[in-house]
């Protein structure tokens, strides 16, 4: 097989893998109750959060669900800053946010034992999650809970990042794009991602799977959980595309911090099914096959496979943020094609060569 003809069989596996895609976006079915008494205990796990907290707990508790029907839970985990003190003066003006403080756990690390002690600690039949340096739509509790039939066991929700520059909107549109797929995959009853800061799920359901002190370490805590209640097979799911269930996180403010988020969730997929590490495989080769190709002197056909797979991810970008009315997002959409070719390149050297995962202050 020449490289040529191998470039080309690289390009119609990705283009074909956006036609799945696409097709899993139709597939994936979005089913709203008229109302809701589902109680819905949300769970912020905060730690150093003394910035964020604020912007987070004021949307968390302005809520269109009533408030006797939710409650907030920040865990303080093992803060240095004032965190602690900021939850405390929203607790004297919202009466439904609580605030617990991590105990040590000889089983459990990391975010995952805060989590553990917060949806201990929840009187809610719905668990939900987001992060301290996010914020959410009025909408958000009510809009979840109303998702939440008999059979419905897990959802999922689209982040996008608070964008005014290439560097932020980059990782906007990158989010989009991981979220996207989790929703796609989700059309074909396999889901192969999820984010938890825009994450809920029911707690007999996560009773049933052990909760985290049953569940192996990883640095994707969430993605664990994800994977554990679907892999049960007693529970449907869903991933709404819906502009009134959306969160926005704040961006990484540096390329160090850009780096460890991507090494942790590289860390993470390590655990991922088959069908992921062949979908990663694929872009890794889309990326890579037509630089290789540039050196062989095929200009024009390393042109027309990029050209190809920049038209299969504008389409597929914008088929999500069409749903989510939000557009305007696809104004970065080259600063995300620049970025999405170096770091799919560079991310298998970063997961198995960039040593321990640094998050958060800690190692892991």
């Amino acid at each position: 097989m020449t490289f040529e003809t191998f470039l080309f069989v690289v390009t119609t596996l990705y283009l074909f893998q956006a036609g799945l895609f696409l097709f899993g976006l139709r597939r994936n079915r979005d089913h709203i109750l008229d109302s809701s008494e589902l109680f819905v205990s949300v769970i912020i796990a905060a730690r150093n959060e003394e910035t964020n907290l604020p912007h987070c707990l004021e949307s968390a508790a302005n809520q269109t669900y009533p408030t006797s029907r939710y409650e907030i839970i920040v865990v303080n985990d093992g803060s240095t800053d004032r965190t602690e003190a900021v939850c405390q003066n929203f607790i004297q003006r919202y009466p439904h946010i609580k605030l617990i403080r991590v105990q040590e756990d000889a089983y459990l690390r990391g975010k995952a034992n805060a989590l553990s002690q917060g949806i201990d600690a929840a009187k809610g039949e719905i668990i939900l999650l987001t992060d301290a340096d996010c914020t959410v739509l009025p909408t958000w509790v009510e809009q979840t809970a109303k998702r939440y039939s008999n059979e419905v066991g897990l959802i999922g929700g689209f982040t996008l990042q608070k964008a005014t520059t290439p560097f932020e909107g980059m990782q906007s549109l990158d989010w989009v794009f991981i979220l996207g797929m989790a929703a796609a995959t989700a059309g074909f009853k396999h889901p192969l991602g999820s984010i938890g800061n825009n994450l809920s799920f029911r707690k007999s359901a996560y009773d049933q799977i052990g909760g985290y002190r049953k569940l192996k370490f990883s640095v994707t805590e969430d993605y664990t959980v994800v994977q554990a209640i679907v892999g049960s097979q007693k529970w449907q799911y869903c991933y709404p595309l819906d502009p009134k269930h959306l969160v926005e996180s704040k961006p990484c403010p540096n390329l160090l911090t850009l780096l460890r988020q991507k090494h942790r969730w590289g860390k993470g997929g390590l655990d991922m099914k088959p069908a992921g590490l062949a979908i990663m495989v694929v872009g890794f080769l889309m990326h890579l096959s037509p630089f290789v190709m540039l050196y062989w002197g095929g200009v024009v056909q390393a042109a027309t496979a990029f050209m190809i797979k920049f038209i299969a991810d504008y389409i597929f970008l914008y088929k999500i943020l069409k749903q989510l009315d939000r557009t305007d997002e696809l104004r970065w959409f080259y600063w995300f094609e620049l970025y999405f070719i170096i770091y799919v390149l560079i991310l298998p050297f970063l997961v198995f060569f960039g040593g321990k995962v640094k998050w958060k202050g800690r190692e892991f």
